[in-house]
């Protein structure tokens, strides 16, 4: 069999398809690429080949219709974002995927955010780069220097009285998502001593229960919250979720957290609150526009942190989400059900058949 490769994958999960399961692999990732393959590049690509490990490219019914490909596989959580899997279903090609492959590394990352901004961490940095608490060193006394017991002071003025922070302990995290993400955010929470609510329809109770977890609805989350952080994936119900009434709920120390998608929340209505000291501050990972623009009004607030989309981005990541797709390969391979599937009627009809 053959198979293009276009996402990243591990040396051992690439060692596997090669050596162990026989596969003759056209790897092109696209982190050696300038981006995503041209449609006419891909459909060229595709040809005589059975088995497609797609990261980003769009995989259209027409592409399937041009190719004879046997079996997608995308090392994502929501496949449906660039393959269409209706199409694919219809045509009886199974499409692989991995949920909760970058739950762990998101998770991270949005306890990371949450403290560089009720800590003021990236603020106070960014202020020592630029020079605002620079200064002439004062030698420490037990070298027998004169330098007094706070190096910078405590009094107006100095970063230990313009730069206090919150703490976590005891304050209320209110999820807007409770998946797999949204539950490693919840457990790691829970370790700095917060209390957790959460907005999730489609999660039972049981999860909630068993996590200690708090059902509440969007206008209560809002209004109880501390901190509000965002983990659904964009539906046409999630999408413009917080609007400028969900804003005007939060408390005016609450933080925003949003490493999920900029479409949940209206980045508009975000800055409003921001700018009117409505909102304690924000930690965004997700723009309504990618890239931000340079002049972006975000960049005006001392009260947000802002980071290039790299929630995800660890080598963990593409370890396991490798690991998950190679596994899963070989099984249906060896004529077995898939751990991971977002076409399952696929296989019920090979089974009627």
């Amino acid at each position: 069999m053959k198979a293009l490769v276009t996402a990243n994958l591990s040396e051992e999960g690439l060692d596997t398809l090669k050596n162990q399961m026989g596969i003759d692999v056209d790897y092109r990732p696209i982190q050696e690429r300038d981006g995503r393959l041209p449609p006419e590049k891909l459909e060229t690509l595709l040809q005589g080949v059975d088995i497609f490990v797609v990261g980003y490219e769009g995989v259209s019914a027409d592409l399937m219709d041009s190719t004879d490909l046997e079996i997608i596989a995308c090392p994502r959580g929501g496949p449906d974002a660039n393959i269409n899997i209706e199409a694919a279903t219809e045509r009886n090609i199974p499409v692989l995927y991995t949920p909760g492959r970058n739950a762990e590394s998101v998770a991270d990352f949005t306890l990371g955010l949450l403290l560089g901004a009720v800590r003021h961490i990236a603020h106070s940095h960014h202020l020592l780069h630029e020079g605002v608490y620079t200064g002439d060193p004062v030698e420490d006394t037990s070298t027998g220097g004169e330098r007094e017991d706070v190096v910078w002071g405590v009094a107006k003025g100095s970063p230990y009285a313009e730069l206090k922070g919150v703490e976590l302990n005891g304050r209320t995290l209110g999820i807007i998502g409770f998946g797999a993400i949204g539950q490693k955010v919840a457990q790691r929470a829970q370790g700095f001593g917060m209390d957790v609510i959460a907005y999730d329809p489609y999660v039972d109770d049981d999860t909630l229960y068993d996590r200690d977890v708090e059902r509440v609805n969007v206008d209560t989350l809002c209004r109880r919250s501390d901190v509000i952080t965002v983990h659904a994936v964009v539906t046409e119900e999630t999408r413009g979720l917080l609007g400028e009434e969900e804003f005007s709920l939060m408390k005016d120390s609450a933080y925003f957290v949003n490493t999920a998608r900029a479409s949940i929340a209206d980045q508009d209505a975000l800055i409003q609150a921001l700018e009117n000291d409505n909102l304690g501050g924000a930690a965004l990972d997700v723009y309504d526009m990618e890239p931000i623009p340079e002049d972006h009004a975000l960049f005006q607030l001392d009260s947000v942190v802002t980071t290039p989309h790299i929630a995800a981005a660890t080598t963990d990541v593409i370890n396991r989400h490798s690991q998950m797709i190679v596994s899963d390969l070989e099984i249906l391979l060896n004529g077995d059900h898939p751990n991971h599937i977002a076409n399952e009627q696929v296989l019920e009809q090979s089974l009627e058949s």
